[in-house]
């Protein structure tokens, strides 16, 4: 089969398409592999020995699919590196019984009977994608130790697995692609994916699926080992009614959530994508959701939303969708409806288009109002005036006196409005103050009069301002900027300065090394890890860099540095930390014309690991128990009757005397 041979960024494409949470006969899991040998379409009869019809021993891909097996043939070649083993009859599998296949890297076991699974050493090593979607998994099998080192991708789809233990996944530490989808995860109350189930495995984790399970919210107590995890499938899940809290704050790279088809999902807290600058992908189409406020984008995050089957209701809340078409692409728009609120009439009754929002809503402030703070009043049209034609966005334009306070039509669509292009706030030094050639005008016609006037003077003479300056109504230029220093992901000024024309506070220019940014704390320091929160300096800042190394470290070899932080983050988490180690901890700012000075630093300690924490424990009632007995034994000792004194032994050795019986007869001696 070729897709054995390909390697795993090939693999990917196919891994990352939406999960699936349907019945088989609608569509695939993420990681169904379909066989491509010819041997396949002639596998349906069942063989009376399983090493009948075996190819050579050369042969790299092998399909054993509908031949009734209850276990792996022993006889399989050795140089098989693809084997297909579907709808079979196979009841367990260990991972020693595949030893003796050194190349195997793809194995698809699906729709079989597996319900006993054991990991464990002397598994295929090259094996990097096992699919087991379909068996009977009712539960994982702990992990001891590092079973398959190198495997990526693994399928558990359709299996009754209800709960997940902590460190479900870590004997297998490359994993990349996981597909829970279709399993009985939040089915029993109190059960599910426990506090630390990705942990040890978590770190290379990339794809997620969940779809079809039964789990009522995503919990930040499994979602924060998921450092690098880059798609995240939450489809059909009857139970998953609210997305809060700080569940994406430990996946800054993020990239695409699907949460489509779930129904119960009522409500989603904005400000928790403020967490994940790198999010380009938000699919929430079909799910009950009445409303969809703004929150501060990335500088440069194109985001794509899908939000059409919702029971939305209209607000000009909303209208933060169509406002940068180059920034915000809502999918399906003219299919994306609201209804109107309770007690609405007339014209607002009826459900209206989110195309044809932007048209209806009053934009016309006298300040302006930025992105993560745009009103949510609710949509309403606004009564006719006498001699007043219909609505603007069915009407010709009215006289500026009759027409509701609000922009005129032509500019209340901003795809229609012509805009010149403005530099990014990397390509130059970032100004203190908006300056425009049309500026005096504009104040001239700010002073004639307030709304109305202000809006009919914009729009009488300057209309090539409109496009240069921004939308109609703009604040003057001494409001200051809603930019904080402090603030998480934080749009640039000059990004701000070019929406809103408001003031920005004087910052030196790129050619110039930024000042040291101001170090806040080290906060949430575990045993491992820890959150680093700076504020940014008064600079032109492309960028961040983190220095951290255990105090007392032997020079540059004990030097950690982070580099690449974006310039919009103000903080960042620490990994792979020591337990029970003094750290000291740098951050510094990055343009052009270098990087500042390493002045804001801090130190910190982590936490002693709970294993070290407990091995201790375990020491230590250790040693009690053996001076407990000790001492017990001494007592024993003690207590015992002293025994009575032994008689003293008689001395019961023989004494040899001559027998003169025995003694031979004495010689006369011969007279000399």
């Amino acid at each position: 089969m070729w897709w054995a041979l390909l390697p795993l960024p090939l693999l990917l494409p196919t891994a990352l398409r939406p999960g699936w949470a349907g019945p088989p006969q609608e569509s695939g899991p993420p990681f169904r592999l379909t066989p491509q040998d010819p041997r396949a379409s002639g596998a349906g009869n069942a063989t009376a020995s399983p090493c009948e019809g075996l190819p050579a021993a050369g042969a790299s891909t092998l399909s054993l699919a509908n031949r009734s097996l209850e276990r792996l043939p022993g006889c399989l070649p050795p140089a098989l590196r693809g084997l297909d083993g579907s709808r079979n009859l196979l009841r367990a599998l260990s991972a020693a019984e595949l030893g003796h296949l050194p190349r195997l890297r793809v194995l698809t076991l699906s729709h079989n009977r597996i319900a006993a699974l054991r990991w464990g050493p002397g598994g295929p090593a090259a094996l990097h994608t096992l699919d087991l979607s379909y068996n009977r998994l009712a539960a994982l099998p702990p992990c001891a130790g590092p079973a398959l080192p190198g495997l990526r991708s693994l399928g558990l789809a359709g299996n009754p697995l209800r709960a997940l233990q902590p460190r479900a996944f870590a004997c297998l530490p490359a994993l990349r692609l996981l597909n829970l989808s279709c399993t009985a995860l939040g089915r029993d109350p109190g059960a599910g994916i426990a506090d630390g189930a990705f942990a040890g495995a978590g770190g290379a984790l990339e794809v997620l699926d969940l779809s079809g399970t039964f789990l009522e919210r995503v919990q930040s107590g499994w979602i924060k080992d998921l450092q690098n995890l880059t798609s995240l499938y939450l489809r059909k899940m009857p139970r998953l009614r609210i997305l809060e809290g700080d569940i994406f704050k430990m996946n800054p790279n993020l990239q695409q959530l699907d949460c489509q088809d779930s129904s119960a999902l009522s409500s989603v807290h904005t400000h928790i994508f403020q967490d994940t600058p790198c999010l380009q992908v938000l699919l929430l189409q079909n799910c009950n959701l009445s409303s969809f406020p703004p929150w501060n984008l990335h500088s440069s995050q194109v985001l794509s939303i899908s939000l059409f089957g919702n029971p939305l209701i209209c607000s000009c809340e909303l209208s933060w969708l169509l406002r940068d078409a180059k920034r915000t692409i809502l999918s399906r728009a003219a299919d994306t409806a609201c209804v109107p609120a309770s007690g609405s009439q007339g014209a607002a009754a009826a459900p209206l288009p989110l195309s044809r929002l932007p048209a209806a809503c009053p934009w016309a402030r006298s300040t302006a109002v930025p992105d993560a703070t745009w009103p949510s009043e609710p949509f309403a049209h606004a009564p006719p005036t006498p001699g007043a034609a219909a609505p603007p966005s069915s009407a010709p334009e009215a006289p500026p006196a009759s027409r509701p306070p609000g922009l005129p039509p032509a500019a209340r669509r901003p795809r229609a409005s012509p805009r010149a292009p403005h530099p990014s706030p990397s390509e130059g030094a970032i100004p203190v103050l908006l300056l425009g050639d049309s500026s005096e005008e504009e104040e001239e016609g700010a002073g004639a009069g307030a709304g109305a006037g202000a809006a009919a003077g914009q729009a009488g003479g300057g209309q090539g301002q409109q496009g240069q300056q921004g939308p109609a109504g703009a604040p003057p230029r001494d409001v200051p900027c809603d930019y904080h220093p402090c603030r998480h992901l934080q749009t640039p000024c000059a990004e701000l300065q070019r929406r809103w024309r408001c003031r920005c506070p004087g910052l030196s220019g790129e050619d110039t090394a930024p000042d040291p940014p101001r170090l806040q704390a080290v906060t949430e320091i575990g045993d491992t890890w820890a959150l680093v929160r700076w504020c940014a300096p008064n600079s032109a800042v492309r960028g961040y860099q983190i220095r951290y190394s255990p105090e007392g470290g032997a020079g540059n070899r004990s030097l950690s540095v982070l580099a690449g932080v974006c310039a919009t983050a103000r903080q960042h988490a620490l990994h792979g930390l020591s337990p029970a180690t003094a750290y000291r901890v740098c951050v510094l700012a990055a343009n052009p014309a270098g990087l500042s000075r390493p002045r804001a630093c801090a130190a910190f300690a982590t936490k002693p690991s709970f294993a070290l924490v407990l091995a201790g424990l375990c020491a230590a009632c250790g040693l009690l128990l053996v001076a407990g007995l000790l001492l017990a034994l001494c007592v024993c000792r003690r207590r015992r009757p002293p025994r009575p004194p032994r008689p003293p032994r008689r001395d019961t050795r023989l004494v040899a005397y001559r027998n003169p019986a025995f003694e031979p007869p004495l010689r006369p001696r011969s007279p000399s």
